[in-house]
């Protein structure tokens, strides 16, 4: 019988948060099956948690990434605070 995860429980044996852990699987790289229980609670396996231990490796490997909003300044808050 193979055993199954929580979301919060993957998170906490991969020591990612669960909102890095929802980012991650948004990933069409990752070949993760949609398991849910009676409650719609997402379940993971021992497979796929294997899969995402590797993928968070390939991310320290490789260094952080930056998606398009990332490099976007912020607008400087105090300066219009003044201003108006």
């Amino acid at each position: 019988m193979t055993r199954h995860f929580t979301s919060g429980q993957t998170a906490k044996k991969l020591r990612i948060s669960v909102s890095t852990l929802k980012r991650w699987l948004e990933e069409p790289d990752l070949a993760i099956s949609e398991r849910r229980n009676y409650n719609g609670w997402r379940l993971f396996s021992e497979a796929d948690i294997a899969i995402l231990k590797d993928y968070k490796r390939q991310i320290r490997r490789n260094g952080k990434r930056f998606n398009a909003t990332t490099l976007i300044p912020v607008i400087n808050r105090t300066a219009t605070a003044m201003e108006g």
